[in-house]
């Protein structure tokens, strides 16, 4: 069981055409010129303590890269996710959310797209989670010749993320907490999935701290110039996301910290140069 949490809106669109230099120095030299644009979902209307599914669809003759949601409402909404995770197949991103206030939330998916042809994509093996517990899943990764772009995350019924991120410059890793504390209740699980790409991603953080029994923003900007791929996020044990997707430039999440101590909670985002 993972002990730590790895480090890890109003949402714009951005259509630009992109060549990717390397940000982790490797000295492997890979340019690929693409069009990377955000596209909206339908928002999903979520009543108190009701679950809900969205997806943001990609144009076609792109594909998903990165994705989240955010809570338009009320930002800092006890809304937790339990799935925001890529639908290759489909053509698109799917997040479920569950409200966890009193108040009516309206939660709005968030996917970006492009033309990069070789983009792939894998699922990784899933983590068992025991009732009222929290576990982290065996990584998502990509082949020794690409690199993580963006990732996802998709859990059992009543079990929250507490970070999607990324692990190295080739995996994603992912972890979430399990509600029920039924000591009869079924295992949960959780599963990560990692976007590859064979050109790499230039990759900025930011974090915060956030005390105990508070909610809190980071936010991961991209250089002047560049804009995001994919992103994610992270705030440590006993704590939950309550939102985590990408701005025109940069990367957003919103964290509730429902532990008995400080938390850090993590943005990073991976960018991409025109």
């Amino acid at each position: 069981m993972r002990t730590t949490a790895l480090l890890a809106s109003v949402f714009l669109a951005a259509v630009l055409p992109v060549a990717v230099p390397p940000a982790w120095a490797d000295g492997t030299e890979r340019s690929t010129t693409r069009s990377v644009s955000q596209e909206p979902g339908h928002p999903i209307i979520l009543y108190p303590g009701r679950e809900g599914t969205a997806a943001a669809y990609c144009p076609q003759g792109t594909t998903p890269t990165g994705g989240g949601a955010m809570v338009e409402s009320d930002p800092l909404a006890p809304v937790f996710f339990r799935q925001s995770a890529p639908d290759p197949a489909r053509n698109r991103w799917v997040v479920q959310a569950y409200n966890g206030s009193d108040q009516v939330q309206t939660v709005h998916p968030r996917v970006i797209c492009t033309t990069d042809s070789t983009i792939t994509y894998d699922v990784g093996p899933d983590g068992s989670i025991q009732p009222g517990d929290f576990n982290s899943a065996p990584g998502a990764g990509c082949s020794n010749s690409q690199y993580v772009v963006g990732g996802g995350v998709q859990a059992g019924p009543r079990t929250f993320v507490m970070w999607s991120d990324w692990a190295n410059i080739r995996a994603w890793s992912v972890g979430a907490k399990y509600t029920d504390y039924d000591p009869d209740a079924p295992l949960s699980y959780v599963r990560g999935f990692a976007v590859c790409s064979d050109a790499q991603p230039a990759l900025e953080l930011g974090r915060t701290t956030v005390e105990a029994g508070a909610v809190g923003t980071a936010h991961a900007e991209c250089p002047a110039g560049q804009v995001p791929t994919g992103g994610g996020g992270s705030i440590g044990l006993d704590a939950l996301l309550n939102g985590s997707g990408p701005t025109a430039t940069g990367w957003t999440v919103q964290g509730t910290n429902g532990s008995d101590g400080p938390r850090t909670l993590a943005a990073s985002v991976f960018c991409t140069t025109p």
